[in-house]
């Protein structure tokens, strides 16, 4: 059995869509159910619930209740309540492309793999606030998703990386992984990540085969609000907390640090230039990247006065081609 996990907190409204889309996969059929978990605050409640019995889905959907605020909670919730051998996680608004499932499924069974990610194609429905042009805005662009994608069935390492909206855990491998740590990821207003980040080089620094599926594609929108200078500003500072704490149980690649003296002069060095031509899409890559440092030495700082060790990086793997 596979089983599809998806969490939802504000986000509900979109799950008929996402529903409507996953019952158009070749796989939709026989084994195959989808446990839908309500990570609502009590008062907006409801639209959950009301997604799964509002339509004759070709799959038994589940809905349960996750009271605690975070991602990742709602997402464990799930995965600890999964029947499948195959648990494959997205996104209320993330919508599958035709051959999404079976991309997924045929990349674990091939390769013997512990968890596979595939492909998200971000776009602007709503147009942006501030211009995310190449190759200035890069940064900027890669807060909503990774813009570097194989062009063939690849093992996972920098400069590729691994969502939550398009990720397949072989439950075989729960006993060594364990879940997703609910100090990373979003929680509730707070723009954290990495908890994806950090599952995938886990599960890769623990001998266990990941590796990357672009056939299997997925779409994901990016409202208006999250390209905004405020947005991208808290992003980077909850982005930099999350490396420092993804330090404690992965030795993060060397590449996805950025956080040396050099990295911060860089960085200040754009910001003057942003200024002097008044870019606002730079100036806001630039202070992004500056509040990013910041935040991680802080959090660093705050581990290693609390008593945690801190894994030294790892060399940035480049990825390797598939020959089998």
């Amino acid at each position: 059995m596979i089983s599809i996990v998806v969490s939802t907190r504000g986000n509900g409204d979109a799950l008929p869509t996402l529903l409507s889309a996953l019952a158009e996969q070749t796989l939709a059929g026989g084994d195959l159910e989808v446990v839908l978990v309500d990570n609502d605050p009590p008062g907006r409640r409801g639209a959950v619930q009301a997604a799964a019995v509002g339509g004759a889905w070709p799959f038994p959907v589940r809905v349960l209740r996750e009271a605690r605020p975070g991602a990742s909670r709602g997402r464990n919730h799930g995965i600890r309540a999964a029947r499948g051998r195959y648990i494959v996680l997205t996104d209320p608004d993330i919508r599958p492309r035709e051959g999404w499932l079976e991309a997924l499924m045929a990349a674990a069974i091939d390769e013997g793999a512990a968890v596979v990610g595939g492909k998200v194609l971000t776009y602007y429905p709503e147009g942006t606030a501030i211009p995310l042009e190449w190759p200035i805005t890069r940064p900027l662009a890669e807060c909503h998703g990774p813009l570097d994608w194989p062009s063939a069935r690849t093992s996972y390492g920098w400069p590729y990386w691994i969502v939550t909206a398009n990720m397949l855990i072989d439950r075989l491998a729960l006993p060594t992984l364990g879940l997703l740590r609910t100090d990373l990821g979003r929680r509730g207003k707070l723009p954290l990540d990495c908890e994806d980040l950090e599952y995938a080089d886990r599960a890769l620094q623990a001998g266990l085969r990941v590796v990357i599926e672009p056939e299997a594609v997925v779409d994901h929108p990016v409202g208006f609000p999250q390209t905004r200078f405020a947005w991208f500003l808290t992003q980077g500072i909850g982005h930099g907390i999350c490396v420092a704490r993804m330090r404690t149980s992965v030795a993060v690649p060397a590449a996805a640090l950025r956080a040396r003296a050099a990295d911060l002069c860089e960085a200040a060095d754009g910001l003057i230039r942003a200024w002097g031509f008044l870019d606002s899409a730079q100036a806001t890559a630039s202070l992004r990247d500056i509040a990013r440092i910041a935040a991680y030495h802080a959090e660093r700082t705050r581990l290693l006065l609390t008593g945690r060790t801190l894994l030294p990086a790892a060399p940035s793997r480049t990825h390797e081609r598939d020959t089998a």
